[in-house]
């Protein structure tokens, strides 16, 4: 793929500021770059000087082992006093003239489309180098105040809190194997009929093992480090058009070691909602936020949205005329990458955004809006990330939806977003599922972070979820969603009814699945409020903020005991549209007077 343009100004974070941080979430020493490094005489070096220092040490060769990193000349705004920078283009020609070091890539920004508004036309984040170098050089190069550099981390879902370790559920150093692994077999059924291409996970006391149902609806798994009898609980996510299951113990006085087959049964959408998808679901998010109560009219007409993620099925009958532009910027992409959807996470979410209107299954919040899905995963890493926001540049997108993250904080990424808020582009993120801290990438100051929502009454009553409700009606924080701080608003995140692979519907739950409710609603905000459509907002910082004021301002608060985690609250969208005053804090969504996920009157 081409180098993608991008432009921006250094913003201070007002479309999502979270605990008075400065943008980038880290001062100018951020991006691996400790002290100025000296050289013998007491000066500061430069990259030329300090690189060639770093190469003159013959006989030492250092640690053994490459590392992908990403390396960018140190904005002058962030530089320590009495520092010059340096420019990217002599970074560069160092680089590619180091005999250790591999340039894979370049990411230069661009204004050569779009963003005629922009008062400030310098970006904040400086063209980067992708490069291969030797650790040991890495951290040489680092220690040059002029120059960023840090890892290319690869990009994942929901990653595990920088603040908390992460250790496996089973340390394979202390697991105690079986030489033989005993085998079960999962059959998932509804009603009576053999359910394919159902995923099941198989939890122990010493492992979890995971396998997909064949055709005949049966998953053969092995236990490396458990019996059947010491399987805790089973669950089973079927591929679209049924609730998935959570079990408790399947074979509790099953002591055999092989061959033991247990049913799981699953129970069809259509059981729970008649007549469904023929007959169209207004789901209980739509209610919760009063979705249901905005002029049919407000459909989102002439709002880009982004969506990155894993791409978007765009074969699917709701999604086919909403998604229709994108681009793949996964390890070896092609023109139409993006149009299929490799986890079905991202056409989840452009479900609940943008399905179509057309009296069948969803629709989404933002039907007319028009979709870019940026295939990011599987295989990003943070320089495809910086590529796609680019990407949002240059094409004038609204709103982006950033369903992916990292492990550690970027400041090159911090920078990028920088430039997307500095572009007018609102940045929605999931805070994260992990119950703990937020994602480095939902932390961001100009990041809008969503936390979960769940409600009671939204699972069968067979359930094992509604069993684990709370024993009062109404909202209560998804049991994954981040305990904060930095939570900024919260939405609909769990028992969510969307499009899926193979033109088919499922259950959606994650804060992912919250963003992208925030997505929709700030759409229909940008195309129908009378303060942002009346008086046209060039894109700018100032219009993100305008944008983000009337969601804060329109959400309500929620009873609970962690308010950490739902920040200011759920918005609520008449208000948000300048339809109605601001309603009392929500109590019950209105449970006891419209059933939750009920069919749609259209």
């Amino acid at each position: 793929m081409s180098e993608q343009h991008g432009n921006g100004g250094m913003a201070k974070g007002q479309g999502g500021a979270k605990g008075g941080r400065k943008p980038g979430g880290a001062g100018p020493e951020a991006g691996g770059a400790r002290e100025a490094a000296a050289g013998p005489d007491g000066t500061k070096q430069g990259p030329e000087q300090y690189m060639g220092m770093a190469g003159a040490r013959p006989g030492h060769p250092g640690p053994a082992g490459r590392g992908r990193y990403l390396v960018a000349p140190r904005p002058a705004a962030w530089l320590t006093a009495g520092v010059p920078p340096v420019e990217a283009a002599a970074l560069f020609t160092l680089l590619e003239e180091d005999p250790e070091v591999e340039v894979v890539a370049q990411v230069h920004p661009s204004r050569s489309r779009g963003l005629e508004a922009i008062a400030e036309p310098h970006p904040v984040c400086p063209p980067v180098a992708v490069v291969m170098m030797p650790h040991e050089r890495a951290r040489a190069l680092a220690a040059n105040p002029q120059v960023v550099v840090e890892a290319d981390q690869p990009l994942a879902y929901a990653a595990a809190p920088s603040t908390r370790p992460a250790v496996p559920a089973a340390d394979p150093e202390l697991q105690v194997t079986l030489q033989e692994p005993p085998h079960i077999t999962v059959r998932v059924t509804s009603r009576g009929q053999a359910v394919p291409d159902a995923q099941v996970w198989a939890a122990g006391t010493g492992s979890t093992v995971y396998g997909v149902t064949g055709a005949d609806g049966r998953a053969s798994l092995a236990l490396p480090a458990d019996t059947p009898a010491t399987v805790r609980s089973l669950y089973v996510r079927p591929s679209g058009d049924h609730w998935p299951v959570r079990t408790g113990r399947p074979f509790p006085d099953d002591d055999t070691l092989s061959g033991t087959e247990v049913e799981v049964v699953v129970r069809s959408l259509a059981e729970t909602f008649e007549g469904f998808p023929d007959r169209p679901l207004t789901g209980w998010g739509w209610q919760a936020m009063r979705l249901h109560e905005i002029p049919p009219t407000y459909r989102g007409h002439g709002v880009s949205v982004a969506l990155l993620d894993s791409g978007v099925d765009t074969a699917h009958p709701d999604l086919k005329d909403t998604v229709r532009a994108g681009a793949d910027f996964t390890p070896g992409a092609d023109d139409g990458g993006w149009r299929t959807d490799a986890t079905g996470h991202g056409t989840r979410c452009a479900g609940i955004v943008a399905a179509a209107d057309n009296r069948t299954g969803v629709t989404g919040i933002a039907a007319d809006a028009t979709v870019h899905a940026l295939k990011l995963f599987p295989g990003g890493r943070v320089a495809d990330l910086l590529r796609a926001v680019d990407h949002c540049i240059s094409h004038d997108i609204d709103v982006a939806q950033i369903n992916v993250t990292y492990d550690q904080p970027s400041q090159l990424a911090a920078w990028k977003l920088m430039d997307a808020h500095a572009a007018g582009i609102a940045v929605i993120a999931p805070a994260g599922d992990t119950s703990g801290a937020l994602t480095p990438l939902a932390a961001l100051p100009t990041v809008l972070a969503a936390g979960a929502l769940a409600h009671t009454g939204t699972y069968p009553p067979d359930s094992p979820a509604a069993a684990t409700q709370p024993p009062w009606p109404g909202p209560y924080p998804a049991p994954f969603t981040p305990t904060g701080p930095g939570v900024d608003l919260t939405a609909p995140g769990a028992a969510v009814i969307t499009t899926t692979l193979g033109a088919t519907y499922t259950v959606a739950e994650g804060t992912a699945v919250a963003a992208a409710h925030l997505t929709g609603l700030a759409a229909l905000v940008l195309a129908h409020h009378d303060q942002l459509r009346a008086t046209p907002h060039p894109r700018t910082a100032a219009r993100t903020d305008h944008l983000m004021a009337l969601l804060r301002g329109a959400s309500r608060p929620l009873p609970v005991t962690e308010p950490l985690r739902v920040g200011a609250g759920l918005p609520d969208a008449p208000t948000a549209l300048g339809l109605a005053a601001p309603t009392s804090p929500m109590t019950d969504a209105g449970a006891d007077r419209m059933p939750l996920g009920s069919p749609s009157p259209n």
